[in-house]
């Protein structure tokens, strides 16, 4: 199996959300996650904090991303698949899809020998 990273952008703001949503969203991502760690394809995965800098050969910068619109990278997740298709596949039946969100799946290379 391959290993697939899962960039998660977009997204309904959880302050946008009431307490029910919420509730149900977390119902949801725990059957996911759930489901994908039974069949051993979970590696791991967490939200991340908002903002951030780029480190360049320049400086730092902000975030190039500031608006949800434009899809800020909001958490990911690494996930176990034969191939891309599949890595889609399970990427399709993220409950962040059916939070307004988007989802950039993209494998990850094996580490070339030093």
């Amino acid at each position: 199996m391959k290993e697939y990273l899962f960039l998660l952008r977009g997204g309904k703001p959880v302050t946008g959300k009431t307490e029910a949503e919420r509730k149900a969203e977390m119902q949801a991502w725990g059957t996911y996650v759930g489901s994908l760690g039974e069949k051993g394809q979970f590696v791991g995965g967490l939200p991340l904090v908002s903002g951030g800098l780029v480190v360049t050969p320049e400086g730092l910068r902000s975030e190039p991303v500031n608006s949800a619109k434009e899809g800020i990278v909001g958490g990911y997740l690494i996930i176990k698949a034969e191939n891309q298709q599949e890595a889609v596949e399970l990427a399709k039946a993220c409950p962040h899809i059916t939070n307004e969100g988007n989802i950039e799946v993209r494998e990850i290379a094996p580490m070339p020998a030093m």
